[in-house]
């Protein structure tokens, strides 16, 4: 009689249960040892995806800046944290002088210890690490600085925010704008990716300057045009770089290479700029020349000689057009020359100017023979 299977009681056979998992019990050798393969592959492969997914967990959660403010040492590549941010013994550092700074680069970091110059952060590449700028320092006042990774020239500044400042500069349009700048210059020409940044410390809005300048006098940037911190406004050319920015300029922006060339105001601009500069509003209202301008205006003027084309136009705009007509019969005038003015029309008949006003004005016939008049 069948013995109903129990909890302790196991009887082996190699028919098939209903809803049984896994294989059949083994009636042969062979199928036994491919039973027991199958379970150690299982086995191992649950052991090794339990290992690959939590390392692929650890390492979205901990990539995530907002959940670890402290970079992990070997989850976020390419970042840096000072080691006085997370070692306890900090007191021991400093009196040591170690070198304090953590950081995975071997081009402006060399440059700095050079100049015994400690640093919060660096980033190697501007452009692969543009994200990593932009939202490590967003709202952060402090003081940056820019290295050339070719030329090994740098630029130092400061910003309130330093984020909103490197949106700037990885704006091409705006740094385009900006071209009289040496750094907006050689960020054009080299590009961003020979560009590092390095942040040298973040420090209250108040000490910006005084720590900007402390900078500027150790490390003498390349690509700063004034050595003294603050705004440019106050700052003047000197005679030399002025006469070299002229000659620069000369022959660039004229005729078709002007940005206003063919252009022409209309009637109501017109009317609104003359309206803008009236009495008051005038920048000259109520102001006269002293003798020295006026003497130095007429000396100007004097060696003043304008070409036969400028002479032309000016009488154009200046002068009353003048047309000289000649009898050739005794009912009718033909037009014989149109002239820009009484002047150049008195040298056309070899007359005087005011002759020819004189004519103009009185209707007329001189020498019986030419009408002179402005239409």
């Amino acid at each position: 009689m069948f013995k109903p299977l129990s909890l302790f009681n196991t009887i082996y056979n190699d028919a098939p249960q209903p809803w049984q998992i896994g294989f059949q019990d083994s009636a042969a050798p062979g199928f036994t040892g491919i039973v027991e393969l199958h379970n150690t592959i299982f086995f191992y492969l649950i052991v090794i995806c339990v290992g690959v997914f939590w390392v692929l967990g650890s390492s979205i959660y901990y990539f995530n800046i907002k959940n670890s403010p402290i970079i992990h040492k070997y989850l976020n590549h390419g970042r840096y944290v000072p080691i006085q941010k997370c070692f306890k013994f900090n007191n021991f550092i400093n009196s040591k002088s170690f070198n304090i700074v953590r950081n995975y680069t071997t081009l402006s970091s060399q440059s700095l210890r050079k100049n015994k110059i400690d640093y919060i952060k660096e980033y190697e590449n501007a452009f692969n690490m543009i994200k990593d700028i932009l939202n490590e320092n967003k709202g952060k006042s402090g003081i940056y600085m820019i290295t050339n990774n070719i030329t090994k020239d740098i630029y130092i500044g400061q910003s309130i925010d330093i984020s909103n400042r490197f949106k700037n500069y990885f704006n091409l349009s705006y740094i385009k704008s900006k071209n009289s700048f040496i750094i907006s210059r050689a960020l054009i020409k080299y590009g961003y990716s020979n560009f590092s940044v390095a942040i040298l410390e973040y420090c209250d809005k108040s000490h910006l300057l005084v720590r900007e300048q402390y900078y500027l006098d150790k490390l003498n940037p390349q690509y700063n045009i004034l050595k003294i911190a603050g705004s440019s406004l106050k700052s003047k050319h000197t005679e030399e770089t002025k006469v070299k920015i002229s000659n620069s300029l000369k022959g660039v922006y004229i005729k078709e290479k002007s940005p206003l060339f063919g252009s022409h105001h209309t009637e109501e601009t017109k009317k609104l700029m003359s309206l803008k500069k009236q009495k008051e509003s005038n920048p000259l209202f109520g102001q006269n020349h002293t003798k020295s301008s006026i003497e130095l205006m007429r000396q100007k003027a004097l060696n003043r000689k304008h070409s036969e084309e400028t002479k032309l136009k000016m009488s154009t705009i200046r002068g009353n057009p003048v047309n000289i007509y000649e009898k050739v019969s005794s009912e009718g005038f033909k037009l014989i020359g149109c002239f820009v003015s009484a002047r150049r029309a008195a040298k056309f008949l070899g007359i005087s100017g005011n002759t020819i006003t004189k004519y103009m004005n009185s209707g007329e016939i001189f020498k019986d023979r030419y009408k002179i008049s402005s239409k």
